[in-house]
């Protein structure tokens, strides 16, 4: 296992050395991630250690992998290989060195994050995957204040991580995730920060709409799934470590369910192809942000019922966590690559990708978009039903006030399932099956996009099938039960006493075998199909006209108008209809405010004077002797 382990860290040193040859880059990255999932498959069964180093006296640095590590290492690396083997092809449309070095080297970063035990070693992790994925943004003149966003954001959660991690060793001595259990409120509130924010967790958003459209498809998916699952496993570490805080748990839950309620709103009225599932993360993060804070709260409680429901909200966490990684990978990669076959930016433009450009892209973006619609038997679907079992347990808590705020919770992560579905819909219908009008696709190589983009499509049906042995790797079998006439472990059980029961295994031999006859019937039938232009409220639609995707969301915009800020935007020749984030905002006047304090203090640092520049140095010399004083 250790063996496999350096495999993987060599690999992806050569795929960064290699980075001038991109198509040998990503081969190597896909070696380095196919030996990372062999190291997590075994390391289910028993962990083992890495490395240790021995720092100074008391610090000690280690590289390990037990159970849990194992399994988002599983996660995390089936992203990985999926995106390097894709990006093999995408790298003869993006041949910049940037982005395969900082592909192999975030790799890496993120590996060290997942078998990290202390905290110093984990930050080193956390840099290196901050910084080159930031590298990976780089355009050199387009939106490159845009990218800084990031890493200003990224640099916010490394600020919480060094503090909290920094209040431990200062209360404990030890920089070793251990010492957690002795650690206080302030060091659980400041590290979990730090990892929600990695999460993109409403209103640590705000970097993301001006830069998902600009930079390139494998960055984004990177971004989106596996860089945003290092956010999940650090909560994932921590949380059963520190001290139960009641106060914070049901903060974490609303905060997770509002997020989600936003990031679901906001992708239902995207009109760019790339932004709608960057808002569908806020939504999905948000909804494992709640499970994990529900898990959290109710392992507080010493009681066999809320035990047992702790450990299902734990379960739904990651399994929400898997299917958001796998069905976000895909649906970036089919969106990019029908985006590039067809260079365009916006859901209008990318329409009838079926037809245009591939049939396989398009069974991408239908299944991923499903998965995250709930749809039967796809393990997205499996992951919400979760959560809303869940959630409306709520009423098994002895306090009414835990009661009210987790069922209020639940409210609004089911209005998020709801306008996710919405959007997803949107995405399905426009992009995927829709009419392409003429527009004619640019030949671009699929080869091993194809056959990344068919094994993520294979695994997310297969894993909502096979949801009770997933169930079974994670740890959980103790969930799987038996019912009415389906055999253990094929059903699933939301609580003790049975609450709600769900057989994904069971559903999908049904959804098979109903499907056979009317599959039969299609397939040798005449095809009669008979098109129709689309309602336009009575007035009929003119030559070159269509039914747009603003048209489409435009109801909702209306609706939740006070959310939207939705306004009507006049030109001598048309109208259109203008929403805005307004989570934003605060960001934005920020980021305002910092680029003129920049500006101030650059005038008085940067005016030509020695004397200036010797007073500077000096006192950050003094600053960081002092600092290291009190930490060392």
């Amino acid at each position: 296992m250790k063996f496999l382990f350096i495999i993987s860290l060599i690999f992806y040193a050569l795929g960064a050395f290699f980075s001038l040859k991109p198509k040998v880059s990503y081969f190597l990255g896909f070696g380095g991630s196919v030996s990372a999932f062999i190291t997590g498959c075994l390391a289910l069964g028993h962990g083992t250690v890495f490395w240790k180093f021995s720092l100074l006296n008391h610090i000690m640095l280690s590289l390990a992998i037990d159970h849990l590590s194992a399994v988002f290492l599983i996660i995390a690396s089936i992203s990985w290989l999926a995106l390097a083997l894709y990006s093999v092809d995408y790298s003869k449309l993006y041949p910049q060195r940037r982005i395969s070095l900082g592909f192999n080297l975030s790799l890496i970063g993120m590996l060290l994050v997942l078998t990290a035990q202390d905290a110093i070693t984990m930050l080193i992790g956390w840099e290196i995957m901050t910084i080159f994925v930031f590298l990976m943004m780089q355009n050199p003149g387009k939106h490159f204040e845009r990218s800084f966003r990031f890493l200003a954001f990224g640099e916010l959660s490394t600020v919480c991580l060094l503090i909290g991690f920094a209040a431990l060793f200062a209360l404990t001595g030890s920089f070793s995730f251990d010492a957690l259990k002795h650690g206080s409120p302030f060091i659980l509130i400041m590290i979990s920060l730090g990892f929600i924010i990695k999460m993109d967790i409403v209103p640590f958003h705000g970097w993301m709409r001006g830069i998902y459209g600009e930079i390139p498809d494998n960055t984004a998916a990177l971004l989106s799934a596996p860089v945003t699952l290092m956010g999940v496993y650090g909560l994932e570490r921590i949380i059963p470590l520190v001290p139960q805080n009641q106060a914070w748990d049901i903060i974490i839950i609303l905060l997770g369910a509002f997020s989600a309620f936003w990031g679901g709103m906001q992708a239902a009225a995207a009109d760019k192809i790339k932004l709608l599932p960057a808002y569908s993360t806020v939504e999905n993060n948000g909804m494992i942000l709640t499970t994990i804070g529900f898990y959290s709260l109710a392992q507080g409680f010493n009681t066999p019922i809320l035990h047992y429901l702790s450990l299902f909200a734990l379960a739904t966490s990651i399994i929400i966590a898997i299917s958001h990684t796998l069905a976000k990978t895909l649906l970036f990669m089919s969106v990019g690559h029908a985006k590039e076959a067809y260079d365009v930016h916006t859901i209008d433009e990318a329409r009838g990708i079926w037809s245009g450009v591939g049939r396989i892209p398009a069974i991408g973006i239908v299944i991923s978009a499903l998965s995250f619609s709930a749809f039967p038997p796809l393990i997205g679907y499996a992951g919400e039903w979760m959560i809303l079992e869940t959630l409306f347990q709520s009423y098994r808590f002895p306090s009414t006030a835990l009661a009210f705020f987790t069922a209020l919770a639940g409210i609004l992560i089911a209005l998020a399932i709801g306008t996710i579905s919405f959007a997803m819909i949107k995405i399905i219908g426009y992009n995927a099956l829709g009419y392409d009008h003429g527009r004619k696709s640019r030949y671009i190589p699929h080869q091993l996009m194809h056959i990344s983009e068919i094994g993520l499509e294979f695994l997310l049906l297969l894993g909502g099938i096979g949801l009770p042995l997933i169930i079974i790797i994670t740890g959980f079998s103790k969930l799987l039960i038996g019912l009415l006439g389906v055999p253990a472990p094929l059903v699933l059980a939301s609580g003790n006493p049975v609450f709600g029961v769900i057989s994904p295994t069971f559903i999908g031999i049904i959804m098979l075998v109903l499907m056979i006859i009317p599959s039969f019937i299609f397939i040798k039938g005449k095809k009669k199909v008979r098109k129709v232009d689309s309602w336009n409220g009575g007035i009929r639609i003119a030559e070159g006209e269509f039914f747009s995707a603003p048209a489409y969301s435009q109801i909702l915009e209306h609706i939740l108008r006070k959310f939207y800020r939705t306004c009507e935007k006049r030109a001598k020749t048309h109208a259109s209809i203008v929403i805005e984030d307004v989570l934003i905002e605060p960001s934005e006047t920020v980021a305002r405010v910092i680029r003129k304090l920049g500006e101030k203090v650059a005038s008085v640092l940067m005016n030509g004077k020695i004397s200036a520049y010797i007073t500077y140095i000096l006192i950050l010399f003094i600053t960081v002797f002092i600092i290291g004083m009190l930490v060392f």
